[in-house]
């Protein structure tokens, strides 16, 4: 399994080489969100589409 490190420089790598500083820490952090939703996916620390939706109508009241 790689490390934190190697899988992040894996990841600049695959970027265009015109890619700006910007783009490039948009892209780090979306790599690390999907990451630690997986995580937490699997971990089942999840809810379905309807109860979200049951919450976010809830804010409304």
């Amino acid at each position: 399994m790689a490390t934190a490190k190697e899988e992040l420089k894996k990841l600049l790598e695959e970027q265009p080489e015109d890619s700006s500083p910007e783009e490039l820490v948009r892209e780090l952090a979306f790599h690390v969100m999907v990451q630690r939703g997986l995580a937490d996916s699997d971990a089942g620390r999840s809810i379905s589409n309807e109860e979200m939706g049951r919450r976010i109508r809830s804010w409304r009241k």
